[in-house]
């Protein structure tokens, strides 16, 4: 039960999150140079932490509140990409950089998805982890947001040479200094869109291109 009362507060709230996902089942793996790409079965448990506080106008954050609220899980269809420590080095990405670079080539990847599948944004979902338990690499996930899955992650695997390619020109051909909603920013993104490296991201996939197989 909720119980709730009107007001005009001078701010907003935004919730905070964490998302994992584990792999069930690969379906399909493909080797693409050092990389590989793979679909099938993932679970992904997705809990709200806290809430923020913003201002309405500047977005100025006032505050946080933390949350005790339940994990809910989801079991869906994902694709999801791995990098080697070595094609890391020769893109320049130093470990600091890392989670930046993946979770600004996730994010960018999630926008430019629609283009290549009949879905929404808000349809699929997405998870960057630098070294990831089931794959101990750096790995990207994007998942379909229904339960048993909706045929866009599979869509997104059967075009990925296409869908990523599109995805680093887009974040390349941006004019923003540090990122932006046109590029790797997500307005679904439940870390404020922190930590994010467009230039990194880039490189990042530049060199998962680079091995991958002509479609």
């Amino acid at each position: 039960m909720a119980l709730v009362e009107e007001a005009d507060p001078p701010y907003s709230t935004t919730a905070r999150d964490t998302t994992a996902v584990s792999v069930l089942d690969t379906t399909t793996e493909v080797p693409w140079g050092d990389s590989r790409l793979c679909f099938g079965s993932v679970e992904v448990t997705h809990q709200v932490v806290s809430f923020l506080r913003r201002k309405l106008i500047t977005g100025e954050v006032l505050g946080e509140s933390r949350l005790d609220l339940p994990p809910r899980t989801l079991r869906t269809r994902g694709v999801w990409w791995t990098v080697t420590e070595d094609q890391l080095d020769a893109a320049r990405i130093a470990p600091e950089q890392l989670p930046g670079a993946l979770h600004a080539a996730e994010h960018a990847s999630i926008g430019m998805l629609p283009l290549f599948a009949t879905c929404d944004r808000w349809d699929i979902g997405g998870v960057s982890v630098p070294l990831h338990p089931d794959t101990l690499l750096p790995t990207v996930f994007v998942y379909d947001g229904h339960h048993g899955g909706a045929g866009f992650a599979e869509r997104a695997f059967h075009t990925a040479r296409r869908w990523l390619t599109a995805t680093r020109e887009a974040i390349a051909a941006c004019e923003c200094e540090t990122g932006c909603p046109s590029c790797v920013q997500s307005p679904k993104c439940g870390n404020g869109n922190d930590p994010l490296d467009k230039y990194a991201a880039v490189r990042l996939l530049s060199a998962l291109l680079a091995g991958a197989p002509a479609e």
